[in-house]
């Protein structure tokens, strides 16, 4: 027989450390406090061994250094913010690193349930390193997260990217920006009808009104009267819009959902997470919002000026954010936005297929608009839509024998176009989008934005959150941005994502690179 192989760590006892990601209360209150930097159990990886071969090299002659390199970059963030929950006595607590590494690991390798992350602890050389070969529990590593839920969501992903931008030189320059949707963790099946979700929470409130006295009809009636605030809320958007009430739906288990389409077509309660991703290839700001990409600018933005203590020099957008909200607020702080506002290869046409209001031209010195046969529609009245937004709606006077008049118009009258309040702010924008030299910058954002999701999607198995709520949703997407962000940086392909970025932009058809640029960045993809 053979010589028995050590498997695990040496010279070192591993106790039991499942339940210790929390300070428990004792009864020597009056203790004194203990030293932070001493109360957690962080045990060096490089005493762990593979039968006679050290850990780390093992993980090395295996491929597998950036794993290696990702414990390191743990080690150089901040945790100050999460520290502070453990300050005083009880038993020697898990390093917040320790869980925040496993579960960004974890995400890595599309395990991102609680026990998926227990067994992960367990079986899996690469976390033996990242958690310095402790094993924590599901259930520790649930409480850590409810714990710290604002901090994970916020605080420690924009700590993480201040960190890197400062440890990769980057500056303020060109992001991209993108928003996809994500299936919520409440089941489909649950979803009412905005009436009768409505109608049940105002049967269950006056149930509580009528026995005061109970203390969980009394916490039920606090569920039920969000409930119908949301519910009058859709109902009434939904009205203004000039849509079916039949349509809105509702999951009362989870509220803050939006039964929306997602990308493979089916109406599922969902979210709608939204990220910046800089050129550099780091996603630089991320926010999720119930169903909007638009809400979500103003928060990505505020991230971007505390990470790099100023607004990005240029924007590149989707289709998604085009709205007069997003052009005036690019306006306001002098931003270089680049922003279509339809899809490629011509605008957007009407729900009955008709002449889309983009194909029509508004001539500002003589305030009319001009129609694609040439023809011309004059100044008719002013009025205001459900929204309560006032437009000045222009009607042609020469439709009878236009020859495009079957597909512009059924009405007796003529074709009717609105011009709103602030229309020439997307007007400009389309003036910048054609011309060549934005068209050509604007081809970065594909490559930029893209990706991220793509990855999240099919790498990290983010097609569905697993924690319920608005502010559960949050905090998973923000880790797996940050886990996206540290792969990056753990396998060293930040720079050559960089590159590919630019020679891809370089060699688009119509520009004319020098040939030092062109062997320049292929000399750094080699």
């Amino acid at each position: 027989m053979g010589g028995r192989q050590r498997v695990g760590r040496k010279r070192c006892a591993r106790a039991n450390t499942a339940q210790r990601g929390f300070d428990l209360e004792i009864e020597d209150r009056e203790a004194a406090k203990r030293p932070v930097a001493g109360h957690f159990l962080d045990d060096d990886p490089r005493d762990q061994w593979i039968g006679d071969c050290r850990l780390e090299r093992y993980l090395r002659s295996k491929g597998l250094g950036w794993i290696i390199n990702l414990r390191a970059e743990l080690a150089d963030l901040d945790y100050s913010g999460a520290l502070v929950s453990y300050e005083g006595g009880g038993r020697k607590a898990l390093h917040p690193r320790t869980l925040i590494g496993l579960i960004i690991y974890g995400v890595l390798y599309r395990q991102s349930t609680l026990r998926g992350l227990e067994e992960l602890a367990c079986r899996d050389v690469g976390a033996w390193w990242i958690c310095g070969g402790h094993q924590p529990d599901h259930s520790t590593i649930g409480k850590f997260i409810q714990q710290h839920e604002q901090w994970l969501s916020e605080d420690f992903f924009t700590m993480l990217v201040k960190h890197l931008v400062g440890k990769l030189h980057a500056k303020a320059g060109t992001v991209a920006g993108d928003g996809t949707v994500i299936e919520a963790a409440s089941s489909h099946y649950r979803a009412l009808r905005a009436e009768a979700a409505r109608a049940a929470a105002q049967a269950q409130l006056a149930e509580a009104a009528a026995h005061p006295e109970d203390q969980q009809l009394k916490a039920q009636a606090v569920a039920a009267a969000e409930v119908e605030r949301v519910a009058t809320e859709r109902l009434a958007q939904r009205q203004a819009h000039g849509g079916e009430k039949e349509a809105v739906l509702i999951v009362v288990e989870e509220v803050e959902a939006v039964v929306q389409r997602g990308k493979d077509g089916r109406n599922r309660p969902s979210y709608k997470p939204s990220m910046l991703r800089h050129e550099s290839g780091l996603i630089v700001a991320q926010y999720v919002h119930g169903s909007s990409e638009t809400a979500a600018l103003v928060p990505m933005l505020n991230q971007h000026q505390q990470v790099f203590g100023s607004l990005p020099l240029r924007m590149l957008l989707d289709a998604g954010f085009h709205s007069l909200a997003v052009l005036e607020l690019a306006v306001q702080n002098e931003l270089d936005l680049l922003c279509p506002s339809g899809k490629r290869g011509g605008a957007k046409r009407s729900p009955q297929g008709q002449l889309g209001k983009g194909e029509f031209r508004y001539l500002a010195e003589r305030d009319v608009f001009q129609c694609p046969a040439g023809r011309e529609l004059n100044f008719l009245d002013t009025a205001y839509d459900r929204k309560g937004q006032r437009y000045r709606r222009y009607r042609g006077r020469q439709c009878g024998d236009c020859p495009l008049r079957s597909g512009c118009t059924t009405s007796r009258k003529g074709r009717t176009v609105r011009r709103y309040d602030g229309d020439e702010l997307k007007e400009a924008m389309a003036q910048v989008m054609s011309q060549r030299g934005a068209r050509q910058a604007y081809r970065q954002r594909g490559p930029l934005a893209e990706r991220p999701f793509a990855e999240q999607r099919e790498r990290q198995g983010l097609r569905r959150f697993r924690r319920r709520g608005l502010a559960g949703a949050r905090v998973e997407y923000s880790l797996h941005c940050a886990a996206f962000n540290l792969k990056l940086v753990a396998r060293g392909s930040l720079g050559l994502q960089l590159h590919a970025v630019t020679v891809l932009c370089l060699l688009t058809p119509g520009h004319r690179p020098t040939v030092a640029a062109v062997l320049w960045s292929v000399l750094q993809l080699s």
